[in-house]
Parts: structure tokens; C-alpha cells; sequence
């Protein structure tokens, strides 16, 4: 698949992970209040926020709940797509409004999508209609959730900046990175396999 839908992985360190686990429990939080409780200068606090928006480790905007705004059907799609237009199938879906999130899938099927609907006249016109006409699509199956029972976009911080010892430096006898911080453990990064090639659409 195209290189395009991997990220690299963003060198995080602790101060990183404090800044995004207190904007994740308020995305409005001033960064001066932040510089208080972390004990660091507000002129880093902002430019961490920059970079970590940059590279795209965090986004700040207003999330709204879509059932109470209109919509009144979560939906579950799962599609078999042929491989050598999986990723440009990917992306035509990706472009379509209903949709919140996909990704590409090992398993049965090669695509995993959400998406809300205000209807189900309105889920019908957007598979009929819409999703009918991506190439590749061999197959789609779908499942309404019936019941929210959790939905948090909050997430523990991974740590993955590795300081090398010549980087250390000596404060008060212990040992502590450039920035001040001891250097966190490194952690291991797994890679996924590649599936076989599967065989007209169908909806169930």
C-alpha cells in the first residue's frame, strides 16, 4: 500500500506527553495556567503546542456529538476491496462527508469504516448512489450501533524520544536529559503483515 497512509512515529518526550494528557482533559486550557502546573516557561509551552500540531500528534477543535445535531444513525461499514485500488477507494471515501473515520483493515476485509447518517433514506442514497461508484469495491457489509456505550478520544502518551548518553548531563548527582527530564525507556514498534489478493459488490 501507498507510503502516504503510514505516519512516522513523533519523537515524544515527558513534557510532551503532560502537555497533551492537560489539553486532553481541556483543549481550552490556557498554556500560561499549563507553564504553572508543568513548572516550565509559557513561551514553551506554546511552541510545543505548535509543533505537536504540525506534526499532527494532536488537534484542537470543537467536537460535536453528532446525535445531537441532526444525525440519527451511527453505522458500521466494512468493505472487501480490490488491493491494486485500495488505496485510491480509500481516498474517495475518505472525501465524503458522513464519514469520521476510515482505515484500511487486515482480516476479512480491507476497509473499516464509520460513518453517521440522518436516516436510513440517507444511508441508502449514500451506498446506492455514492459508494457504488468507487472502483474496486467487491463487497460491503454493514451494522448499526444501537447504543453508545463509550466514546472517548482520549489516549496514554507513549514516550518515544530515546536520549544517547552523551547527551546526559548531571543535575543535583542524577542523571537527566538536556531538557531537564530523565530519559524515558524506548519502546518497540510493530510492524503488519501483507494479505492475499481477494476476489462482485455486494451489500448484506
Amino acid at each position: 500500500m501507498g507510503g502516504k497512509f503510514l505516519r512516522k512515529m513523533s519523537k515524544l518526550d515527558k513534557l510532551d506527553a503532560e502537555i497533551i494528557t492537560l489539553l486532553q482533559s481541556d483543549g481550552r486550557r490556557p498554556s500560561v495556567e499549563m507553564a504553572r502546573l508543568l513548572n516550565v516557561a509559557e513561551g514553551t509551552i506554546r511552541k510545543r503546542i505548535e509543533r505537536l500540531i504540525g506534526e499532527q500528534v494532536i488537534q484542537i477543535s470543537a467536537w460535536a456529538d453528532p446525535l445531537k445535531i441532526g444525525y440519527q444513525n451511527y453505522a458500521v461499514l466494512m468493505l472487501r476491496v480490490d488491493l491494486q485500488e485500495l488505496d485510491r477507494a480509500a481516498e474517495q471515501i475518505a472525501k465524503q462527508p458522513e464519514i469520521f473515520f476510515l482505515g484500511t483493515c487486515t482480516g476479512a476485509y480491507d476497509l473499516f469504516v464509520t460513518a453517521c447518517f440522518h436516516s436510513l433514506q440517507h444511508m441508502h442514497e449514500f451506498i446506492t448512489q455514492r459508494l457504488s461508484r468507487v472502483a474496486g469495491i467487491r463487497k460491503v457489509s454493514t451494522s448499526h450501533v444501537m447504543r453508545v456505550v463509550k466514546r472517548d478520544y482520549s489516549f496514554d502518551v507513549t514516550l518515544t524520544e530515546q536520549v544517547q548518553p552523551d547527551r546526559l548531563v548531571r543535575a543535583r548527582g542524577k542523571a537527566t536529559s538536556s531538557s531537564g527530564r530523565a530519559p524515558p525507556a524506548p519502546k518497540a514498534v510493530v510492524s503488519r503483515g501483507q494479505r492475499g489478493r481477494r476476489p462482485a459488490m455486494e451489500v448484506r
